[in-house]
Order: C-alpha cells, then sequence, then structure tokens
C-alpha cells in the first residue's frame, strides 16, 4: 500500500506543539493495523519525528515494525490520521535540531539525545487521504 504525502496544517502542527505524545499504530503485512503506542514527538519546523529512545534499555518493539511498516495511523489528542512513516538516516543534520526540540519540549533528554538515538528516528507525514476524525 502506498500512501501520498501532505503536508501538516497549521492546527495539527499547534496540536503536535501543544500534546505531550502521540499514539502510533502501524501497518502490519496484511494491511491491518497495530495496536496503538504511545510515544513522545517534537516538531521542527514543518516535519513531525519520533524517536525509541536508549535510555530504557535498547529499542522499543514499535520501532522496527513502525520502519518496516512504512505506514499507519497517529493520533494526537484525539484526532487521528492515515500517516507515512519515513525512516530518517543517522547522518542527516536535522537530527541537531531533533535533539534541541526533545530537550526543549521535555526539559531534558531521557536518553532521546543520545547519539545512539538517532538511529531509531522517524519522520512522521500525514497521508493525502488523511480526514480528522
Amino acid at each position: 500500500m502506498s500512501d501520498t504525502p501532505r503536508p501538516w496544517s497549521p492546527d495539527e502542527l499547534g496540536l503536535v506543539d501543544r500534546a505531550p505524545e502521540l499514539q502510533l499504530a502501524s501497518r502490519r503485512p496484511d494491511g491491518s493495523i497495530r495496536s496503538f503506542v504511545t510515544v513522545w514527538m517534537v516538531r521542527v519546523g514543518a516535519d513531525v519525528y519520533v524517536r525509541s529512545g536508549a535510555g530504557y534499555g535498547g529499542v522499543s518493539k514499535w520501532f522496527p515494525r513502525a520502519r518496516e511498516a512504512r505506514g499507519g495511523i497517529v493520533r494526537i489528542d484525539g484526532q487521528a490520521w492515515p500517516a507515512i512513516f519515513s525512516h530518517l538516516d543517522q547522518a542527516d543534520p536535522v537530527h541537531a535540531e531533533i535533539d534541541t526540540a526533545y530537550v526543549q519540549k521535555y526539559g531534558g533528554s531521557f536518553g532521546m539525545t543520545d547519539p545512539t538515538t538517532h538511529q531509531h528516528t522517524l519522520r512522521i507525514t500525514p497521508a493525502a487521504s488523511a480526514t480528522s476524525s
């Protein structure tokens, strides 16, 4: 299944800024949706990122599933959208800005800015077919 990305709307980006976390559910190989997991999110410019932190004994199970699925659903403050999950290259220079955003939003890094965590970063993009629900 291939989704077409669309930009986040200003209202959606406002939700990202205000909400402490999002819920993410990746798509299984058969197209069904897994259970939602709750993760911290940050915004850099008009992009939204999530990470699987290194501070809790390694990568959470949700991350490789979401990376492989490349899509599913995100839910923020009661609103949900089909979304595309794009793995961010570990060498991408935006990681420095993502690190800063995590510290600013959560008041500390809590393992989310460790350089090993950079390899466990996804950009979340709404799918063009998305409508808020």
